[in-house]
């Protein structure tokens, strides 16, 4: 008979990383994978309950407005662990809902396992106790998160990061024929009087609607300032999977900017010169892809002042907490300005030092976040410990 499994990944990058984790499972293990995922997910064979995009909360005062979905998704869960009877739940990333199903899953004798653990180094360590009591493996996909876990007698093991597992490198000819395609109408068409922008605004609804209109602004105002130097600014948009075109269209249209949107994200961060980029995992993926980038996020006011209050780091680029200094520069909230965004990224594309010192410090991020196989051994590990670890 088949195991059947639950996994949860509630936003789109977690749909990415499981379904990575549901391939590698089932190359080992003959399993019927039932939870809530993307496109992805579904691809790779999982039965989806609800789609990540019913599930796109941001902060704290858009959840309130969800409550009641959320508990409609909790008892269709509590559903299908009745009908189903999965041997284990899988919960990946998005710790608001997912620390909260997992007692509801441990009381219902499920085993819990958690892959990409809560940013508990950024929210302080109070979370640990709960974790300690409801989940039976924890999955880390940074080591200084397994040491930390460790230290509190979690059972924890570092697998690495899932990113070095999903991200493609573009060939010179897929890069060149990109930044043609943006060029051909430049003044120039030379990579020294031409430059191409990424713009990243993330992949929920709600940072998409915040980011990118100040995103835009700052993106005006940097092709303004590099035209009084002779140097001819392209600007793509590049569109998160299952947000529609026309959600862009419609903040680019309203901006009066000129830019194009391109879907093919890693072709982007491949090919362009710099990236004004919103704060999450997308500042990685750049960071593998050699774009040097300047970080930014906007949230709402309530949000954020109740984010200061409870996290415990002083940057949000995951690409400065994981190295452990500064890299990139960082604007957020009220320092989020277009003319300072337009003037950091203004240093990258005319100072080739600038942008080379970045690019020289990404180096050590790919030693740090574990080289490829996250997915393999994380799958060894729900196999051979997860699934018969005590609770």
């Amino acid at each position: 008979m088949d195991k059947t499994l639950m996994i949860i990944a509630g936003e789109t990058s977690g749909d990415k990383h499981a379904a990575r984790l549901v391939q590698s499972i089932k190359r080992r293990e003959r399993a019927h994978v039932i939870g809530i995922g993307g496109d992805n997910m579904q691809a790779a064979g999982v039965e989806l309950i609800h789609h990540v995009r019913e599930m796109s909360v941001m902060g704290f005062s858009e959840i309130v407005s969800k409550l009641p979905f959320i508990r409609k998704v909790r008892r269709d869960l509590l559903r299908a662990i009745r009908d189903e009877r999965p041997s284990a739940v899988i919960l990946v990333d998005y710790p608001g809902f997912n620390l909260r199903f997992a007692g509801l899953a441990r009381k219902k004798g499920l085993k819990v396992i958690y892959f990409i653990s809560p940013q508990i180094w950024a929210w302080g360590r109070r979370r640990i106790k709960k974790i300690r009591r409801t989940v039976d493996l924890m999955l880390t996909i940074f080591k200084f998160e397994e040491e930390m876990y460790k230290q509190e007698n979690v059972n924890a093991h570092f697998v690495g990061h899932p990113i070095f597992d999903e991200i493609k490198t573009p060939s010179q000819t897929e890069i060149a024929h990109f930044r043609g395609r943006y060029l051909e109408n430049s003044a120039t068409g030379t990579s020294e009087h031409a430059k191409v922008l990424a713009v990243l605004p993330g992949s929920r609804l709600q940072e998409i609607d915040r980011i990118l209109p100040s995103m835009l602004e700052s993106a005006k105002l940097l092709r303004e300032e590099l035209g009084r130097k002779g140097v001819d600014l392209k600007m793509v948009v590049g569109r998160a999977p299952g947000i529609d075109e026309s959600v862009y269209r419609e903040i680019i249209a309203r901006s009066g900017v000129q830019v194009e949107v391109s879907e093919d994200v890693e072709l982007l961060m491949s090919s362009a010169d710099a990236g004004i980029v919103a704060s999450g995992t997308a500042t990685l993926e750049a960071a593998l892809h050699n774009l040097p980038i300047v970080v930014v996020y906007k949230t709402s006011m309530f949000t954020y002042l109740l984010g200061r209050l409870l996290v415990r780091v002083g940057t949000i680029s995951l690409v400065n907490i994981v190295a452990q200094k500064k890299i990139v520069d960082e604007l957020v909230q009220h320092d989020f300005k277009p003319r300072k965004a337009a003037a950091s990224l203004e240093r990258i594309l005319m100072n080739s030092q600038v942008a080379e010192e970045i690019i020289h410090n990404y180096a050590d991020l790919r030693e740090i976040l574990g080289g490829p196989g996250a997915s393999d051994r994380a799958a060894e590990l729900v196999l051979s410990e997860g699934l018969h670890c005590g609770g």
